[in-house]
């Protein structure tokens, strides 16, 4: 059975276990694993992963016949470096009472995730595909550029729910622009500041507020079947709201070119330098004018960021 790609290691070993129709905790004692604690203290596939160590990760690559390296490159943490650990815990005491030699005992380990760390549904129609009608439902830990399918408009919010786009063509071209900012070596770091400085205008409603809350009812409109748990509608589809501005302020940030004599101007009036980039951005934006305040975060970004001169 081959991994849906970026699929959790969790997700992946439920779908194996339902294969054979029996549980992951048989199906890894069945492989000689031993698992520290029982899963039922840390959640399931959409919550929590399972660490396994370099033993068990050999061990699980030859009962799937896939190649380790494959294994890995299709679940991206199966060799998480916090796995090394678990043969020191829960292989020793099974080592020294064989054989001082011995090698570790294959383990395994549930790991509650934090919510930003936790997998997110993956598109149920390419999830049917890919295991041949078996099942719709797997998580996935997708990289941020790819987190709308582009064949089926899919986006995943979290573990349990998941919105159609079909409304939102920009989002489409947001991805594209993704990829292509990608190429940047400033990519990471322009990407991390443009969502935080997006999340704060989003949040105190200022700046994009009237185009984010139109495209706020579209979404909502044409997903009726969603009820995000807990959440309003306008925090639980933030980041997908602010996405198509998210990745056009990246490339702007990204391609900035401010001297620093303008980053460590204290003048009353604004250097030329920062004015242009401004009302750069603000064109890229689509919005008349931007004039971020000291209290900002694009203020801050531009006053102390360095870029090349």
């Amino acid at each position: 059975m081959r991994p849906i790609p970026h699929e959790s290691t969790a997700s992946y070993l439920d779908r194996l276990a339902h294969a054979y129709r029996t549980t992951t905790a048989h199906l890894l004692d069945g492989l000689g694993i031993t698992l520290t604690h029982p899963r039922s203290s840390r959640g399931g596939a959409g919550t929590a992963e399972l660490r396994l160590d370099t033993a068990a990760q050999q061990r699980l690559a030859v009962f799937a016949r896939t190649p380790l390296r494959d294994l890995g490159r299709a679940l991206p943490h199966l060799a998480d470096d916090r796995t090394r650990p678990l043969s020191h815990h829960t292989g020793t005491s099974a080592r020294s009472a064989a054989a001082p030699d011995a090698p570790p005992s294959p383990a395994g380990a549930w790991q509650l995730l934090e919510p930003g760390e936790q997998p997110v549904l993956a598109c149920p129609a390419c999830t049917l595909r890919h295991t041949r009608g078996a099942t719709s439902r797997a998580h996935i830990h997708p990289p941020a550029h790819q987190a709308l399918c582009p064949r089926h408009r899919h986006w995943s919010l979290d573990a349990d729910n998941h919105l159609t786009t079909a409304a939102l063509p920009e989002l489409r071209q947001a991805q594209r622009d993704h990829q292509y900012l990608l190429r940047h070596p400033d990519a990471a770091n322009a990407t991390s500041w443009a969502m935080a400085i997006t999340t704060r205008w989003y949040d105190q409603q200022s700046v994009l507020a009237t185009r984010w809350q139109h495209r706020l009812q579209r979404l909502a409109d044409t997903n009726p079947h969603a009820t995000p748990a807990g959440k309003s509608w306008a925090l639980h589809a933030r980041s997908l709201v602010t996405y198509p501005e998210t990745i056009v302020l990246a490339r702007a940030l990204a391609t900035a070119r401010l001297p620093r004599q303008a980053r460590q101007g204290t003048a009353p009036a604004p250097h030329p330098a920062i004015t242009a980039f401004c009302r750069h951005t603000a064109h890229r934006l689509g919005i008349a004018r931007l004039t971020p305040p000291p209290r900002d975060l694009l203020w801050t970004w531009i006053h102390h960021t360095p870029t090349t001169d």
